[in-house]
């Protein structure tokens, strides 16, 4: 199942999020169970899986038995190394891009919080969780600290690194794209 949910600037934080909870009681609703259900989701989305579950886990809910998360933003600061090196590469995300959807996005709100910034939380129990990511796009640090604070965590984590390759890569048709998505049901395939 996909779900749309309302956008900044017509809709800042927390509506996304609200959306998204209201996605997930829907699915327990017909009889899913959380352990049914892997969240997945790409850049804003893979925020937002993330927020999800870490919401879910403050409420003591279930998590979902998987997370696959393909460039994600993890980190509304922008304090890691590649949003200053990666700039000059990546076709699709600019730093000035970022900047804008963050200030519609998150306000005044700190930015800091891990309802915005799902890197600053703690992901102990959380599900097997798959990242993908490109070398040539500005959120390649947010997937790499992601990693490195998931598995911190006890969590079981995979990293995969496309190289030459851009922000949500999986989206356009090639076959690098083809070949992530093979790797996404293999990680999926290896854990159900």
């Amino acid at each position: 199942m996909t779900f749309e949910y309302r956008l900044a600037p017509e809709h800042p934080y927390p509506a996304a999020v609200e959306d998204g909870l209201r996605a997930w009681n829907y699915l327990m609703q017909l009889g899913y169970g959380a352990r049914d259900v892997v969240l997945a989701g790409d850049s804003a989305g893979g925020n937002l899986a993330l927020v999800l579950c870490h919401r879910l886990k403050a409420a003591g809910r279930m998590l979902p038995a998987a997370l696959i998360l393909m460039s994600p933003w993890t980190d509304m600061t922008a304090s890691g190394p590649s949003y200053t090196e990666r700039s000059e590469i990546d076709p699709i995300l600019t730093a000035e891009y970022i900047h804008g959807v963050r200030a519609v996005y998150a306000g005044t709100h700190d930015l800091r919080d891990p309802s915005l910034s799902p890197l600053f939380g703690d992901f102990s129990g959380f599900p097997p969780t798959l990242i993908q990511v490109g070398t040539h796009e500005i959120l390649y640090s947010d997937a790499e600290r992601l990693r490195d604070a998931m598995l911190s965590s006890g969590v079981e984590c995979r990293l995969e690194v496309w190289a030459d390759m851009w922000h949500v890569f999986q989206m356009f048709p090639i076959k690098k794209a083809a070949a992530a998505m093979e790797q996404a049901t293999r990680f999926l395939l290896e854990l159900l």
